[in-house]
């Protein structure tokens, strides 16, 4: 039996066809109702109609790094409000599907404007009630990620972007990664039942205390 300790907020990050999703679901069906599982952008009511206006709008292919940055903000300040702190208050494990670290991959890197958008990142980062006490990176080669990706039926514009895009994508996460309180990376390029082994080990060392 698992000994609780003080409710934590983790984030899971990786690129394109990283197996976010499928470990996910693994999560959920070891912890149940034990833990809150949470996406971004979405999470909550509102940031979920955000979330289909950036990703789902065809439109948004048009929209600069500056607006989809604030926009990522805009559905994380509400999933944090209304989604996220409430649990922590109840004693619920939050794991979020993507955090601020994608912000700072796709916008702040992967759009080339670094120079312009990185003290906007930080700024808009202190105003997040609060972050995640841990990082765990599902690090992927992006060649093997969009392989994978593109033999599932999920897909968004950003799935359609070229290559470098996606190794930029990477390369922003190992940037942003070592600026935060703790962080993991764990080797997401072997087998799944490797990766999913790791992964759960991590989550329960982390939640149990032990």
């Amino acid at each position: 039996m698992l000994i609780f300790m003080k409710p934590k907020y983790i984030a899971v990050e990786g690129g394109e066809g990283s197996g976010k999703s499928t470990l996910l679901t693994a999560l959920k069906e070891e912890f149940g109702d034990s833990i809150i599982i949470t996406r971004e952008p979405g999470g909550s009511p509102y940031g979920e109609v955000i979330r289909d206006s950036i990703l789902k709008n065809p439109l948004a292919k048009q929209a600069s790094s500056e607006t989809l940055m604030c926009g990522m903000f805009m559905a994380r300040f509400d999933s944090i409000k209304n989604t996220v702190c409430p649990a922590l208050e109840r004693g619920k494990h939050v794991i979020t599907d993507r955090s601020d670290a994608s912000s700072y991959a796709y916008q702040v890197i992967a759009s080339g404007r670094r120079q312009q958008l990185e003290p906007a990142f930080w700024n808009l980062r202190k105003l997040m009630k609060v972050v995640p006490d841990l990082y765990i990176f599902l690090d992927v080669d992006p060649v093997e990620g969009l392989r994978r990706r593109g033999s599932t039926t999920e897909s968004n514009h950003i799935d359609e972007l070229p290559l470098e895009f996606h190794r930029k994508v990477r390369e922003g996460f190992l940037q942003f990664l070592p600026q935060t309180n703790r962080h993991i990376i764990i080797d997401a390029n072997r087998s799944l039942k490797e990766v999913k082994c790791d992964f759960l080990d991590v989550i329960r060392k982390e939640i149990s205390g032990f």
